[in-house]
């Protein structure tokens, strides 16, 4: 036998959450509630992927497109003081509207983020005492922050002769506004940031196997142990689906010598098959935004419930910000009842600690 072990992949780590899509779903009230607050949790991430049935695709899509501005975002190589300096702190740091990560690999590289004016600083220990600072998450929203009090001085001053480097950062808007992204980059202009849209890409898949996919399936396992080995499979489906795997084909004929692997099945369900879409992101997107897709899918879904497949799957990729632990990204899997086709529930998956850095 050979030994494949991977002592990183035992740091690897899945949350599942099961519940109910309320009917008032896209109130900003529930924003707070799963799965919205999954989603809402990952302020920036670098990928999102929509996977729909063909007939779900074909229904809703132009719809669902029509509500969806395009996901922008800057590009820009600058020093860490370019944030606590002129217009573009008074104007966009200071209201804590704008996300910021800097490039870098956490544990290794300095990192810096901003997020509803936090500035967190990642760096090794005797930098971290060379600056000064008491702190390594500073709230630049305070009334204390300003230009001539003591302690923003002490960080403009480290900005300057400590964290001086200048690094690639990514921005984007809390807020989904084009003229506010206009309105940094001209403040940056010195900087010569590039503004970027986040195009998609449209993928079609062939005719694949489906496991079975309802509340019904979920509800029906009758012990723990047997709906966490029901969600293990079926987000392994989805990822064969993302990875456009040959092996969930109707027509595949691979040796079993080579592979075993099989879409799960059900007793109480007939073997499904269907042609799928997939609608790829990549970029920079917030999870406001991502909210918005997922809320405009919900809608045209529950609108056009009658005759149409009874599921959507929505993934998102984080940003590596920390060296363990990280929040590598979740999958939300909406599911509609049996008996009530305008109902929802939901499967999501939250994923920890994956092995490969992003």
């Amino acid at each position: 036998m050979l030994d494949f072990a991977d002592g990183a992949s035992a740091h690897e780590k899945s949350y599942i959450t099961i519940g109910q899509i309320p009917e008032d779903f896209d109130s900003v009230s529930q924003l707070k509630k799963a799965p919205f607050s999954i989603i809402s949790h990952r302020a920036l991430v670098h990928t999102t992927e929509l996977i729909l049935p063909r007939d779900v695709y074909t229904a809703t899509w132009s719809s669902i497109r029509e509500k969806l501005e395009t996901p922008r975002y800057i590009q820009v190589i600058m020093p860490l003081i370019a944030l606590v300096e002129g217009d573009f702190f008074n104007d966009f740091v200071k209201p804590g509207s704008i996300l910021m990560l800097s490039e870098g690999r956490p544990g290794v590289d300095d990192i810096f983020s901003l997020e509803q004016g936090i500035l967190t600083l990642q760096m090794s220990r005797e930098k971290y005492e060379r600056t000064g600072l008491t702190a390594i998450e500073i709230d630049l929203r305070q009334p204390s922050m300003l230009h001539g009090k003591k302690g923003f001085e002490r960080i403009v001053w480290a900005c300057r002769n400590v964290l001086n480097a200048s690094v690639t950062w990514l921005l984007a808007f809390d807020a989904v506004s084009q003229n506010s992204l206009d309105k940094a980059a001209a403040a940056l202009q010195k900087y010569q940031p590039r503004l970027l849209d986040c195009d998609f890409e449209e993928i079609a898949h062939p005719v694949v196997n489906v496991p079975p996919l309802s509340m019904d399936e979920v509800r029906s396992q009758s012990w723990p142990a047997a709906v966490e080995d029901y969600c293990n499979e079926v987000s392994e489906w989805l990822g064969l689906v993302s990875l456009q795997s040959p092996r969930i084909a109707v027509d595949d004929k691979i040796d079993p010598y080579l592979s075993r692997y099989a879409v799960p099945q059900s007793e109480s369900q007939q073997p499904q098959s269907t042609a799928l879409v997939s609608l790829r992101w990549q970029g920079v997107m917030t999870s406001r935004w991502i909210s918005q897709l997922f809320t405009s899918y919900l809608l045209e879904q529950r609108s056009h419930a009658d005759g149409l497949s009874a599921w959507g799957a929505l993934s998102a990729s984080t940003f590596r910000r920390v060296a363990v632990e990280n929040s590598d990204g979740y999958t939300v899997l909406s599911l509609t009842e049996g008996a009530k086709p305008r109902e929802s529930g939901f499967v999501a998956w939250e994923f920890v600690g994956a092995s490969l850095s992003t």
